[in-house]
């Protein structure tokens, strides 16, 4: 029903989003009006409601005789476009936006604000993690009077409540439904009811049971009691709430270790559980919605739809494009949002543990078997999406190894044999000539004969034959938790596809290890696609503010014989400066 700008406050000097209110051309007289009071509603439930999962409004401007709502500016995505983009939400993600938005709906539910519109479109993820609630346009308070016409709905067929569809009265558990589907969706990637058109979901919500989970493991219960047709049954928010919040700290529980803090308010956890792909739908969906012809567009009332049941939605077919670089080069985790697509599921006992690595000729024929069942399951994707995840990138081989010092040092070469690393789990030595580099706080066996090359922040060593291949250190100051930093990592590759890392970006894991004996993290990744297909691995911990990490990226081709090296730096690879 309207447009979000991006504006500036003049008086108090600070960014605001302002709302415009766009109505379709053609309207009477009574419709504008009402589309107009339909604004202010919006302003005054907003506004009515504190609480941090409820979106600010500070002021309603008339201009050019429309309402502007003038609100707080969020850095933020919607949980819908989380969904089409990056796939299904982890479960424990999922428990920490279902008790956000549980507050917000018990606060309005309080001074008797219905939402009635609660969806993942309407649910936003700040970059710090917040998750608010928005888009009070069709709510209603108790001193509203009735906008709509005897027999019109208002809200999307997926996530309405069987009373509403019905045309029963309705109350504060109608708006629990529509967070139940809402969870639902977002850990399952597909809607509980979808039947591919408004009329035939409508009924499915009123007469079918939803269809049955395969991600939602422990939060199935509580979705199910949210989903209860019966609105006398269906949970309340004081008991959905405290189930979640048993599941976060019982099945859900954070995997870091004990002595690393995370961020009590983030609703996208530090670590992600990692997910099986789910199996191809017979008539896959139009890209760029959740649920095919049955959704509605933000300015789109169900009326308006069902006169437009009889066109046929085109699917995306545009495919990824452009040239990839000579290599993608990662060279740095800044905050960035803290979502990527979840790892597919790693076969048990896979990667091996460092100590556990196959040498030679079964390294290569390991790597290039597990390579080829990912890249089959990328491909068998199927619930919807408008951005096809698969793996791929440059031309030439770069490997990469970050670290960061503590102390700055020396940036001379060892070229002596390497030493032993101390770990039990150690693998026996690289089967290739190395030299140790010790310097800027640590020391790491690097492929001897390789040039040396130094950056801003990092040191690199380069194949003299394969101008591509590469060893990098790098030197950042981080103080997240090495799960963190390398999410951070990923989303960083993932939003400069094209650039530093050729589309499309896939990460295929994202693992808890260990470097010298402490926690660490480790995520591998592809860019890029077909015969220039790169293939990268990237390993970091963090001690006292500094972020110590170090990575590879190759061809595809060349990945198996080159992660020997990176083996042997994990192997070798130790903090001086600390």
């Amino acid at each position: 029903m309207g447009t979000v700008w991006r504006a500036a406050d003049t008086l108090l000097r600070r960014d605001v989003a302002v709302k415009e209110v766009i109505l379709p051309p053609g309207l009477a007289p009574s419709d504008r009006d009402s589309m107009y009071e339909r604004t202010l509603r919006e302003a005054r439930a907003a506004a009515a409601l504190q609480h941090p999962s409820v979106v600010q409004v500070y002021d309603v401007v008339h201009e050019g005789g429309r309402p502007w709502i003038v609100m707080e500016l969020l850095d933020a995505r919607s949980l819908a476009d989380m969904i089409i983009e990056d796939g299904p939400v982890a479960q424990r993600a999922v428990a920490k936006i279902g008790i956000a938005l549980l507050g917000a709906l018990e606060v309005a539910h309080a001074v008797g604000v219905l939402h009635r519109d609660v969806k993942p479109a309407n649910v936003l993820i700040c970059t710090d993690g917040r998750c608010v609630l928005t888009d009070f346009g069709v709510a209603r308070m108790p001193t509203d009077v009735q906008l709509t016409t005897p027999g019109m709905v208002l809200g999307s067929p997926h996530f309405i409540s069987p009373e509403r569809a019905m045309g029963q009265d309705f109350g504060p558990p109608s708006d629990l439904f529509s967070l139940g589907v809402t969870l639902y969706t977002a850990v399952e990637g597909r809607p509980p009811f979808d039947k591919g058109d408004p009329i035939e979901t409508m009924h499915a919500v009123v007469e079918d049971p939803p269809a049955p989970p395969t991600r939602a493991g422990a939060l199935t219960q509580v979705l199910f009691g949210l989903l209860e047709k019966d609105p006398s049954r269906r949970y309340d928010v004081n008991l959905s709430r405290s189930m979640l919040r048993e599941l976060l700290a019982g099945p859900l529980a954070s995997k870091a270790p004990a002595h690393m803090m995370t961020d009590p308010y983030a609703v996208v956890p530090s670590q992600r559980a990692s997910w099986q792909p789910p199996p191809p739908v017979p008539a896959p969906q139009p890209s760029g919605q959740i649920g095919g012809r049955a959704m509605l567009s933000p300015d789109e009332s169900l009326t308006d739809r069902l006169r437009e049941l009889q066109k046929t939605n085109s699917a995306d077919t545009t495919q990824p494009t452009g040239r990839s670089r000579a290599f993608d080069e990662p060279t740095s985790a800044q905050p960035a949002p803290p979502w990527q697509l979840q790892p597919p599921q790693q076969q048990p006992g896979w990667p091996p543990a460092p100590g556990q690595q196959p040498a030679g000729r079964a390294t290569a024929a390991l790597e290039l078997a597990r390579r080829t069942g990912t890249s089959l399951l990328t491909a068998v994707r199927g619930w919807p999406r408008n951005v096809q995840i698969a793996a791929a990138a440059g031309a030439t081989a770069v490997l990469l190894i970050g670290s960061i010092m503590l102390l700055s040092g020396g940036d001379d070469v060892d070229n002596a044999p390497a030493q032993a690393g101390t770990s039990s789990t150690a693998p026996a030595a690289a089967a290739f000539d190395t030299q140790t580099h010790s310097a800027r706080g640590v020391s790491v066996n690097v492929p001897a004969g390789w040039k040396k090359g130094t950056g801003g922040l990092f040191i690199d060593y380069t194949d003299p034959e394969d101008s591509g291949r590469r060893v990098r250190i790098l030197i950042e100051n981080s103080k997240a938790e090495p799960s963190r930093y390398m999410e951070n990592a990923g989303a960083r590759l993932k939003s400069n596809a094209g650039k530093n890392c050729a589309r499309p970006y896939t990460q295929i894991g994202l693992n808890e290890v260990d470097v010298a004996g402490k926690p660490a993290s480790e995520l591998e990744y592809t860019c890029g696609s077909g015969d220039s297909m790169r293939h990268g691995v990237w390993r970091a911990i963090v001690l006292e503010g500094k972020a110590y990490s170090f990575y590879l990226t190759t061809p595809e081709s060349r990945f198996a014989e080159s992660k020997q090296i990176f083996d042997e730096m994990v192997r070798t690879f130790q903090v001086t400066a600390a």
